[in-house]
């Protein structure tokens, strides 16, 4: 009879415990739950979480120092006497140690002269900082449609179609090797609605950088109703300098051929700039010609880890031209 009692007490004890199991669920055994719901509420698309992965931040552009009077350190030095005879024949010029911030020879290097296509070197720039700025929304291979008052622009160009598009960096290729006048007003156009709105910014650019002899009437350099656009030797070393620091803008100045419509009637740019690939380390950057402002050149070399920049203003001839600005940067590398 005990034995009875016994089993039905065993009995009852197993009914309370599952009882006890089924009413009262144990914590330990719902926190699996509980840290999976958390985990789907984390995941799930929400004010705690982005409905898709944030956008990579654009690349900004690099920061200059402003150019001022005290920007360069002048040490004058004495040219070869050959070479000084040579510069009595331009109008103006420098040489420029842009690593070290050393002008080591200059003539009118603080006076404000016509500069004929240098000005593109600003245009250029220009365009860049305005890729940077608009956060994705122009890359460089944003197409841009030629319109009718770019294809009218004379000079040196691309004979720009209205019926044509091009890329801003096919755009740029022209104005860089080719010095295509044309597409340097239609990059000015497009990216601000109009040539002359471009200037203003051009100018105001120039201000901000320090820079109070550039003037600017037009985004390639060709004469304005008499007007040419005008900087200082020194401030366009200054200027070749910034651009040194431009990938997108040293990509193009430091080929000597390429080519556009290469689909179409295909045309090939060549470089104005003819001590390129044959001078050791030249890698730009800007020639001109007009009639006031002579033929001309802002001249870049990197060269055994120093960046020297020469720049001729007014000389007779390209040939003389060329001749004279690299004996001018042969002669900066030798000084130390």
């Amino acid at each position: 009879m005990l034995k009875y009692y016994i089993l039905g007490g065993i009995v009852i004890v197993h009914l309370v415990v599952f009882g006890v199991m089924v009413m009262s669920p144990d914590d330990g055994m719902q926190a699996p739950e509980v840290a999976s719901e958390t985990v789907l509420e984390a995941a799930a698309p929400g004010a705690g979480a982005p409905l898709s992965p944030p956008e990579p931040p654009v690349p900004a552009g690099p920061v200059f120092t402003p150019f001022s009077p005290s920007y360069f350190t002048v040490s004058s030095r004495s040219l070869p006497k050959a070479v000084e005879t040579r510069t009595g024949d331009i109008a103006a010029g420098a040489v420029v140690d842009l690593s070290s911030r050393t002008v080591y020879w200059g003539k009118h290097m603080l006076q404000a002269y016509p500069i004929a296509s240098m000005t593109k070197m600003m245009t250029a720039l220009l365009v860049v900082e305005d890729l940077h700025a608009s956060e994705g929304r122009l890359t460089l291979e944003t197409p841009v449609q030629v319109t009718v008052a770019a294809s009218k622009i004379g000079g040196r160009q691309v004979w720009l179609d209205p019926r044509e598009t091009l890329t801003i960096d096919e755009l740029l290729k022209c104005v860089l090797i080719r010095s295509a006048n044309d597409c340097a007003y239609l990059l000015g156009e497009f990216l601000s609605g109009s040539e002359s709105a471009f200037v203003t910014r051009m100018n105001e650019r120039a201000k901000a950088l320090g820079c109070r002899q550039f003037v600017f009437h037009n985004t390639h350099g060709l004469p304005d109703n008499g007007r040419e656009n005008l900087s200082s030797p020194v401030e366009l070393a200054y200027l070749a300098g910034v651009l040194m620091d431009v990938p997108e803008i040293m990509r193009w100045t430091t080929v000597r051929r390429d080519a556009i419509r290469e689909d179409k009637k295909i045309l090939y740019l060549d470089t104005t700039n003819s001590l390129l690939g044959r001078c050791p380390g030249v890698n730009g950057m800007k020639t001109g010609v007009t009639n006031k402002a002579g033929h001309c050149i802002t001249l870049t070399c990197d060269r055994d880890g120093r960046r020297l920049a020469v720049v001729v203003m007014g000389a007779a001839n390209s040939k003389s031209r060329d001749a004279l600005a690299r004996e001018l940067l042969e002669w900066g590398y030798a000084q130390n």
